[in-house]
């Protein structure tokens, strides 16, 4: 079982860093570009959701990716307060581009799986943290490649 789990994080971690050789973005960014791609003018709390990310681990990728112009972020409407993020040209270059998976191996990998697994995974999942001593809460709200 522990083979298992050593199989999964590492497929994972191959698969960031040969989208990293092959795009120049991180996982992680790749993933975020590939949802505003996908869903124009979400908010940063909304992308957080999404990629089930904490809103600043959101802030601090989405600040990376607009240093590099492959993001814009636009307030329009009455209510200033609110961001919407839009891929730049730049930045739809790079999704086009890049290797697939753009959300990454394992999120893809669990999508693919019926209902019924993913519940009993879960269970299992919560059941092997609740036994564990010592746990990183804040990693669970980490995208994979920052872990």
């Amino acid at each position: 079982m522990l083979q298992k789990f050593r199989l999964v994080f590492k497929s994972a971690q191959k698969h960031f860093h040969w989208v990293e050789r092959q795009c120049g973005v991180s996982g992680a960014q790749l993933w975020a570009l590939w949802e505003l791609c996908e869903t124009p003018g979400l908010r940063v709390s909304e992308l957080a959701r999404v990629m089930s990310i904490h809103q600043s681990t959101a802030s601090n990728l989405l600040d990376k990716l607009e240093q590099r112009k492959l993001i814009r972020r636009e307030r329009k409407g009455p209510d200033q307060r609110v961001v919407r993020l839009f891929a730049t040209p730049a930045g739809l270059a790079v999704v086009s581009r890049a290797p697939r998976p753009a959300r990454g191996v394992l999120p893809d990998a669990l999508s693919q799986l019926p209902e019924s697994d993913l519940r009993a995974l879960d269970a299992s999942l919560n059941a092997l943290v609740n036994l564990m001593r010592i746990r990183d809460e804040k990693a669970a709200m980490m995208p994979l490649s920052e872990i």
